[in-house]
Protein backbone atom coordinates (compact mmCIF):
# COMPACT_ATOMS: atom_id res chain seq x y z
CA UNK A 1 0.00 0.00 0.00
CA UNK A 2 1.14 3.54 -0.70
CA UNK A 3 0.65 6.22 1.93
CA UNK A 4 1.43 9.89 1.63
CA UNK A 5 3.77 11.22 4.34
CA UNK A 6 5.33 14.43 5.52
CA UNK A 7 8.59 14.83 7.35
CA UNK A 8 8.52 15.65 11.06
CA UNK A 9 10.81 18.69 11.04
CA UNK A 10 9.96 20.32 14.41
CA UNK A 11 10.70 23.67 12.78
CA UNK A 12 7.59 25.29 14.27
CA UNK A 13 9.20 25.12 17.70
CA UNK A 14 12.45 26.63 16.35
CA UNK A 15 10.55 29.46 14.67
CA UNK A 16 8.51 30.15 17.81
CA UNK A 17 11.57 30.26 20.08
CA UNK A 18 13.44 32.48 17.60
CA UNK A 19 10.52 34.88 17.47
CA UNK A 20 10.29 34.93 21.27
CA UNK A 21 14.02 35.60 21.61
CA UNK A 22 13.77 38.36 19.00
CA UNK A 23 10.92 40.06 20.91
CA UNK A 24 12.93 39.92 24.15
CA UNK A 25 15.96 41.52 22.47
CA UNK A 26 13.75 44.23 20.98
CA UNK A 27 12.18 44.96 24.37
CA UNK A 28 15.61 45.28 26.01
CA UNK A 29 16.57 47.87 23.41
CA UNK A 30 13.30 49.78 23.88
CA UNK A 31 13.43 49.76 27.69
CA UNK A 32 17.02 50.94 27.90
CA UNK A 33 16.62 53.38 24.97
CA UNK A 34 20.10 52.50 23.78
CA UNK A 35 21.46 50.46 20.95
CA UNK A 36 23.82 47.63 21.73
CA UNK A 37 25.98 46.16 18.96
CA UNK A 38 25.73 42.74 20.60
CA UNK A 39 21.93 42.85 20.34
CA UNK A 40 22.16 43.84 16.68
CA UNK A 41 24.38 40.88 15.81
CA UNK A 42 22.29 38.54 17.94
CA UNK A 43 19.19 39.78 16.09
CA UNK A 44 20.87 39.08 12.75
CA UNK A 45 21.70 35.56 13.94
CA UNK A 46 18.11 34.99 15.07
CA UNK A 47 16.83 36.24 11.71
CA UNK A 48 19.18 33.83 9.92
CA UNK A 49 17.92 30.93 12.07
CA UNK A 50 14.30 31.89 11.38
CA UNK A 51 14.78 32.15 7.62
CA UNK A 52 16.60 28.80 7.56
CA UNK A 53 13.81 27.16 9.56
CA UNK A 54 11.18 28.64 7.23
CA UNK A 55 13.02 27.34 4.15
CA UNK A 56 13.31 23.85 5.67
CA UNK A 57 9.62 23.84 6.63
CA UNK A 58 8.60 25.08 3.16
CA UNK A 59 10.68 22.38 1.47
CA UNK A 60 9.30 19.64 3.73
CA UNK A 61 5.71 20.70 2.99
CA UNK A 62 6.06 21.20 -0.76
CA UNK A 63 7.85 17.97 -1.67
CA UNK A 64 5.39 15.09 -1.86
CA UNK A 65 6.72 11.84 -0.42
CA UNK A 66 5.26 8.38 -0.03
CA UNK A 67 5.75 5.28 2.06
CA UNK A 68 5.17 1.95 0.37
CA UNK A 69 4.41 -0.95 2.71
CA UNK A 70 3.92 -4.33 1.06
CA UNK A 71 2.35 -7.19 2.99
CA UNK A 72 4.32 -9.94 1.27
CA UNK A 73 7.81 -8.41 1.52
CA UNK A 74 10.14 -7.52 4.36
CA UNK A 75 10.94 -4.04 3.03
CA UNK A 76 9.47 -0.58 3.35
CA UNK A 77 10.18 2.11 0.78
CA UNK A 78 10.34 5.66 2.09
CA UNK A 79 10.45 7.94 -0.93
CA UNK A 80 13.46 6.51 -2.80
CA UNK A 81 15.06 4.58 0.08
CA UNK A 82 14.40 0.92 0.86
CA UNK A 83 14.60 -0.23 4.48
CA UNK A 84 14.78 -3.96 5.15
CA UNK A 85 13.14 -5.47 8.24
CA UNK A 86 16.34 -7.18 9.35
CA UNK A 87 18.12 -3.78 9.45
CA UNK A 88 15.54 -2.17 11.76
CA UNK A 89 16.28 -2.39 15.49
CA UNK A 90 13.25 -0.49 16.76
CA UNK A 91 10.45 1.75 15.49
CA UNK A 92 9.84 4.79 17.67
CA UNK A 93 6.45 6.50 17.75
CA UNK A 94 6.10 9.95 19.29
CA UNK A 95 2.93 11.94 19.62
CA UNK A 96 -0.75 11.12 19.79
CA UNK A 97 -2.89 12.47 16.96
CA UNK A 98 -0.29 13.03 14.29
CA UNK A 99 2.24 10.45 15.40
CA UNK A 100 5.80 10.73 14.12
CA UNK A 101 7.56 7.49 13.23
CA UNK A 102 11.29 6.94 13.17
CA UNK A 103 13.25 3.83 12.27
CA UNK A 104 16.35 3.17 14.35
CA UNK A 105 18.61 0.98 12.28
CA UNK A 106 20.94 -1.60 13.79
CA UNK A 107 24.44 -0.27 14.40
CA UNK A 108 23.31 3.39 14.38
CA UNK A 109 23.12 5.59 17.47
CA UNK A 110 20.08 7.62 16.45
CA UNK A 111 17.44 7.56 13.71
CA UNK A 112 18.29 9.38 10.50
CA UNK A 113 16.25 12.39 9.47
CA UNK A 114 15.18 10.66 6.24
CA UNK A 115 13.47 7.91 8.24
CA UNK A 116 11.41 10.29 10.42
CA UNK A 117 7.94 10.96 9.07
CA UNK A 118 4.25 11.45 9.81
CA UNK A 119 1.34 9.95 7.89
CA UNK A 120 -1.00 12.41 6.22
CA UNK A 121 -4.07 10.15 6.10
CA UNK A 122 -6.73 11.10 8.60
CA UNK A 123 -8.17 7.61 9.09
CA UNK A 124 -4.86 6.23 10.51
CA UNK A 125 -4.69 3.30 8.08
CA UNK A 126 -0.98 3.90 7.50
CA UNK A 127 -0.30 3.76 11.24
CA UNK A 128 -2.13 0.45 11.57
CA UNK A 129 -0.33 -0.98 8.55
CA UNK A 130 3.15 -0.08 9.79
CA UNK A 131 2.42 -1.57 13.24
CA UNK A 132 1.16 -4.79 11.60
CA UNK A 133 4.32 -4.87 9.47
CA UNK A 134 6.47 -4.49 12.59
CA UNK A 135 4.58 -7.30 14.36
CA UNK A 136 4.98 -9.65 11.37
CA UNK A 137 8.74 -9.09 11.38
CA UNK A 138 9.18 -9.07 15.21
CA UNK A 139 10.32 -5.45 15.34
CA UNK A 140 9.88 -3.65 18.62
CA UNK A 141 7.65 -0.53 18.54
CA UNK A 142 8.26 2.00 21.32
CA UNK A 143 5.98 4.94 22.07
CA UNK A 144 7.98 7.97 23.23
CA UNK A 145 6.63 11.13 24.78
CA UNK A 146 5.39 12.69 27.99
CA UNK A 147 2.04 10.93 27.72
CA UNK A 148 3.61 7.49 27.33
CA UNK A 149 6.74 7.38 29.53
CA UNK A 150 8.51 4.97 27.18
CA UNK A 151 5.82 2.30 26.87
CA UNK A 152 6.14 -0.58 24.44
CA UNK A 153 3.30 -1.15 22.02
Amino acid sequence: MNYQIKYATRMKEVIFLSLLFSIVMFQIGVWTQQSYPVLFYAQMLVNLVMVTALVIEFYARMVKRRVEIQNDTSTIRIHEETIRAEDVEVIRVSGCRSAAFSFKLKGKKSPRVASNFKFMDSNCEGIREIIRWAERHNIEVIKIGPQSSMTRI
